[in-house]
């Protein structure tokens, strides 16, 4: 069973981000894509959000990731067609 706690700090998230970084990064460079992922934290207060981390943060943090890595995944489909 794989119990879900949300991230409390954005030490926390920071770390784990640089970390699921590390991981894409080999995954990409095993498959020689052109290319490499760069995480752009997001603004924060572009969102209405404060300093104190909240579960909000981390739902922010997904979604640029998510939009970087597709927008990653389309430049990579276009450089091959």
């Amino acid at each position: 069973m794989v119990e879900y706690l949300p991230i409390s700090s954005m030490e926390k998230a920071r770390q784990i981000m640089g970390e699921f970084l590390e991981i894409w990064q080999e995954a990409v460079s095993k498959r020689s894509l052109p290319g490499q992922f760069m995480h752009i934290e997001p603004n924060f207060a572009e969102y209405g959000l404060a300093d104190h981390y909240t579960s909000q943060h981390t739902a922010v943090q997904y979604a640029t990731v998510m939009a970087q890595l597709i927008a990653t995944v389309q430049a990579v489909q276009s450089v091959r067609n």
